[in-house]
């Protein structure tokens, strides 16, 4: 009887935090700045309960939170608990699939499901409403010119690679 209230208690404790699970942390890499980050996969974002995806891309490059330093003494720093939103957001930004006000509304639903605190929430909420004009922009400029933002993934051992085996022509 004791193992079954023990299983039992584990079970519900498990269905219950559940509900209360914070989002994997993305996947990316450190260029050698240390300021802009390149995702390693790809990382997707269910909104809510909802069946809406949005999937940054693998080679998909951001600096996370757009935060100015003298705010990381108050402990607002590009990566914080609010980082997946960030990429999230930097992605929507680069993408303008939505306009800038829903990119930064789901920047404030991404955050919420990432359990951020309520005061860097509105502190990065209030950030990219008030900052966010400009990045947009010039997202918009780099877009139009063609620049990438999204580094292509670069095939690994391809089949050309036996022809340098040796200098004879084929």
């Amino acid at each position: 009887m004791n193992q079954c209230l023990r299983l039992l208690t584990l079970v519900i404790c498990a269905a219950v935090l559940a509900g209360f699970q914070i989002p994997p942390s993305p996947a990316v890499r450190a260029f050698g700045d240390n300021q802009f980050w390149i995702t390693v996969e790809d990382m997707p974002y269910v909104i809510g309960s909802t069946s809406e995806r949005i999937v940054v891309p693998r080679g998909f490059v951001t600096d996370f939170a757009s935060i100015p330093q003298p705010l990381w003494s108050l402990g607002l720093s590009p990566h914080g608990q609010y980082s997946r939103a960030a990429v999230i957001h930097d992605y929507l930004y680069w993408s303008q699939g939505c306009t800038r006000d829903q990119a930064n509304r789901l920047l404030l639903v991404a955050m919420k499901e990432s359990k951020v605190g309520t005061f860097d929430e509105f502190l990065v909420y209030r950030g990219v409403n008030i900052g966010g004009e400009g990045p947009w922009n010039a997202n918009a400029r780099e877009r139009n010119k063609k620049l990438p933002r999204i580094v292509p993934p670069f095939e690994q051992n391809p089949s050309y690679c036996v022809y340098g085996n040796s200098t004879k022509v084929p």
